[in-house]
């Protein structure tokens, strides 16, 4: 019977490495066996593989330097790094470093054995060699905490378009903690060297953001008394991050397009084009889609934008990460503060609308709070709901019809929010986790004055 492959395990646990074998040669695969990091890369480098699977611990050499020696020895080999420590700079790292996938422990041997079959039949389908780094950059360990299963899909997605430049969007609720991906792309790419420059495009008024991008020549317009390099030319050979970018303005996500398009941007008052040589990040919390199809954002500058996309889900879908989360928040600092397992379970059993920002906020204020260095269940504040606002849908009649019964929903959601905030659109727009500008255009489309909301 012809095997399906030749597959190098290197794992110095003697019983795990074992039954992995066990395994693999019952599905058809030949198996190499190498108990520490020094056998394993002399495998890697002698063997004719067709996959390795590398545990990140091992003695004499670690998986991640197994991996990278070898993709600098040009050898192509698809590698499965596998770890029971599955913190993000550990997977950007390995993904970054060229790895096929990753696997967390304990092993799901389904999972394994259905990424092993593709990364063979890939391997026999394409033998073409990856050309060999010309310069290996030392990865950052950005502080995006998390071991959920959405979190180290980020993390695999993030090592992966960090090799390349690719243009990057980055989509999540507000407060999911958008900017630490872009943080963590940049620094895990061959521009880590290169600026990284951030622009919010909500919070620059429509009026000077033109020249806050591209910049403006002397005498442009009122009050240019010097020339000014824009934000463009100042992330050249390094990369470029428009926050909010769902709040741009139309006449400027023309000009955003063309600079996309043509690597080229003119100042304001000049007819000179320049060449910029940079790698695009942006990042929303808006339904990008929808605006498209309302006409608020032009649909080609959306294609050219939504190139590679990082969803970072929301914290309601994530609560296996607050133990890591809260220790994180506790720890920082060099606080000498602990919590009690009735104040943990109060956290768990939130469902943190405002995100891992509400979540930093609510540990650090009871941390303040708590007494004798224990943070315990009276310490922590959240948000409360009332039994009649919880009960409000109940109002809504059901026979209005789908679109109605929305649109009075999001009505009572706005004005509800108004009057927590007590009138406050900034804090109206923190509790549902909205822009802002959101809050204001839902105000004039429901006519939601000043009077409603404070009533």
């Amino acid at each position: 019977m012809e095997t399906k492959g030749t597959i190098l395990i290197g794992e110095d646990e003697r019983t795990a490495r074992v039954s992995l074998a066990e395994l693999l040669e019952s599905r058809g695969y030949r198996v190499v066996q190498a108990e520490d990091g020094p056998q394993a890369l002399t495998a890697l480098v002698q063997r004719n593989l067709d996959a390795g699977l590398l545990d990140v611990r091992m003695p004499g050499l670690d998986g991640l330097a197994i991996l990278k020696r070898a993709r600098e020895s040009g050898i192509d080999v698809p590698v499965i790094v596998m770890t029971a420590h599955g913190d993000s700079g550990t997977v950007i790292e390995a993904m970054r470093l060229g790895a096929y996938d990753y696997i967390a422990k304990p092993v799901d041997f389904d999972q394994l054995v259905l990424q092993l079959d593709r990364a063979v039949s890939g391997r026999k389908m394409s033998r073409e060699v990856s050309q060999k780094p010309n310069q290996t950059i030392a990865a950052a360990q950005p502080a995006i905490i998390g071991y959920s299963p959405a979190m180290q899909h980020v993390y695999k997605l993030i090592g992966q378009v960090a090799r390349t430049d690719a243009t990057v969007l980055v989509r999540g609720e507000s407060g999911t903690g958008k900017e630490l991906v872009v943080n963590a792309v940049h620094h895990n790419s061959t521009r880590a060297k290169g600026p990284l420059v951030k622009v919010n495009c909500a919070a620059i008024p429509e009026s000077l953001l033109e020249s806050e991008l591209f910049g403006h020549e002397k005498g442009a317009f009122t009050n240019a008394m010097l020339r000014r390099i824009g934000r463009f030319e100042e992330a050249n050979g390094g990369t470029l991050f428009l926050d909010e970018i769902g709040e741009l303005a139309p006449i400027l996500q023309s000009k955003l397009l063309r600079a996309i398009q043509e690597r080229t941007i003119e100042r304001l008052g000049s007819g000179t084009p320049i060449r910029v040589d940079l790698r695009l990040i942006t990042a929303t919390s808006r339904d990008l889609e929808k605006a498209v199809s309302e006409g608020q954002f032009r649909e080609d500058l959306y294609y050219r934008l939504n190139v590679v996309v990082i969803e970072l889900p929301p914290m309601r879908e994530r609560r296996q990460d607050i133990p890591a989360l809260v220790e994180h928040f506790l720890r920082r600092g060099g606080r000498n503060v602990s919590m009690s397992p009735a104040a943990l379970n109060l956290l768990c059993d939130y469902q943190w609308p405002g995100n891992v920002r509400e979540l930093e906020n609510t540990v650090e204020r009871a941390a303040v709070l708590a007494k004798s260095g224990i943070v315990d269940a009276q310490d922590i504040q959240l948000r409360s709901v009332s039994r009649a606002e919880a009960d409000w849908t109940d109002q809504i009649p059901l026979t209005h019809g789908w679109k109605t019964n929305l649109a009075l929903a999001e009505k009572a959601m706005i004005v509800r929010a108004l009057r927590m905030a007590a009138g406050n659109k900034s804090k109206a727009a923190e509790i549902l986790a909205i822009h802002r500008r959101l809050v204001y255009e839902k105000m004039r489309e429901y006519e939601i004055n000043e009077n409603s909301a404070e009533s």
